[in-house]
């Protein structure tokens, strides 16, 4: 006669290759399978009440072959290196081992397959995967188990053996999903712990970030005043020198490094307190050739050759025309340093139903692979002069376009900067 539920004693939950040697603590079963979905598994695969009945008859007329099962399961098992290792790890465990199984092979044929069962075969489940013991071992070993199952069965020679077959083919594969879900778990649990820690990497990450963006603009903003101040003074000092007077370009280089300088305090401004964008419907073509036209001026234009494509067509945008602008300064400028004053530079521009695409290519040394991941990171900067905030501006105005930037590149190969803003409808 079949165990009534309350009956039912959870054995030792080790089936295939590994010990429970947790005594206490609450299962989860919130994140896996539920005792609910185990019934509807019960329904898909037909595993009815005559199903129940006939393994729970059959109990007592196979009890003397389970034995054979466990050696028949074992010496397959044991064919495997990886399972000899796992099984001969430790002295005696695997008669332990086999008692183990002796006992879950008995409670399969219990007849009582509800909550209890399942959360007795769901912990199963968590202690093969919290040994370590490899997925596609325990496929294996219910591989072998049903074929030793349909062997003794037929020994057996049961009256009803074609029924008694069929109900232990319908449990091993629900025997099969418990444990595969334990795996999930499992798979799920690693998945959020890496999420969870690159997570906090970010958030530190950006904590700290903040608050250098915040010193940064208080330092900028202190500075932003007395250093035009220092330039006025100086450029009243310089008017008073003829061109001859020997003091002349210690005047002009004073004046060059005080325009770096309140370039680095713009820079440091416009990304700790940045401004949303002012857009409108603008055609890029004419913010490209107008960029183009003003960094002509540039020293670092002067040996570069610069091709254009797709300027003489309208591109139609909505974007804030003076940032964008700012964006395609940025990248230019970085692909003329890239060129370090000899190279070409080509400049493409196209759009279709989605996008408004840019991408500016240059004949550089390009950026090494360890490199290539940080380009967009605030302050990060391989170049000898700058704030390493170029880029990150750019990213931010980008995204705040509703955009996308990417930038593929290879050593020795040049670097490919490729910039999309939605297209105007």
């Amino acid at each position: 006669m079949a165990k009534r539920s309350s009956d039912f004693r959870p054995q030792p939950p080790v089936a295939f290759g590994a010990e429970d040697r947790v005594t206490s603590g609450a299962l989860r079963y919130d994140r896996g399978m539920s005792g609910e979905l185990f019934a509807q598994f019960q329904r898909f695969v037909d595993f009815t009440t005559e199903d129940k009945l006939a393994l729970a008859q059959a109990r007592q007329r196979l009890r003397p072959f389970f034995e054979s099962v466990v050696d028949g399961f074992y010496g397959s098992l044991l064919q495997d290196k990886e399972a000899q290792a796992i099984l001969d790890a430790e002295s005696g465990r695997l008669e332990r081992l086999r008692q183990y199984l002796r006992l879950w092979v008995d409670q399969l044929f219990c007849g009582e397959y509800d909550q209890a069962y399942f959360e007795q075969r769901a912990r199963i489940g968590r202690t093969h995967v919290r040994v370590n013991l490899p997925q596609h071992l325990m496929f294996f070993g219910m591989s072998v188990i049903r074929r030793e199952l349909v062997r003794v069965i037929i020994e057996a020679r049961l009256p009803n053996a074609d029924v008694v077959t069929s109900a232990v083919h319908k449990l091993l594969d629900l025997e099969l999903a418990v444990m595969n879900d334990s795996y999930r778990e499992d798979f799920v649990d690693r998945t959020q712990a890496v999420e969870r820690l690159q997570f906090e990497q970010r958030l530190g990450e950006s904590e700290h970030l903040a608050t250098i963006g915040q010193v940064a603009a208080s330092l900028a903003h202190e500075i932003k005043n007395p250093l035009a101040g220092i330039s006025g003074a100086i450029q009243v000092l310089g008017s008073e020198l003829s061109e001859a007077h020997p003091h002349k370009p210690i005047i002009e280089e004073a004046l060059r490094q005080i325009d770096r300088l309140d370039a680095a305090v713009k820079d440091l401004l416009l990304y700790a307190r940045p401004q949303n964008p002012t857009v409108a419907r603008c055609d890029l073509s004419e913010l490209v050739a107008e960029s183009m036209i003003l960094l002509r001026q540039e020293p670092a234009f002067q040996n570069v050759r610069i091709r254009c494509e797709g300027l003489t067509e309208r591109h139609w945008g909505i974007v804030d025309p003076s940032q964008v602008k700012q964006i395609i300064s940025n990248i230019l400028i970085n692909a003329a340093h890239a060129c370090e004053g000899d190279g070409d530079i080509s400049c493409a521009l196209e759009s279709d139903a989605r996008v408004v695409r840019l991408r500016i290519t240059d004949t550089g040394p390009g950026i090494k692979p360890d490199v290539l991941p940080r380009v967009f990171e605030p302050f990060f900067t391989t170049k000898a002069r700058g704030t390493g905030l170029g880029l990150a501006i750019c990213k931010r105005i980008i995204e705040a376009h509703q955009g996308v930037i990417l930038i593929e590149s290879r050593p020795s190969a040049g670097t490919r900067v490729t910039v999309e803003f939605p297209t105007v409808p």
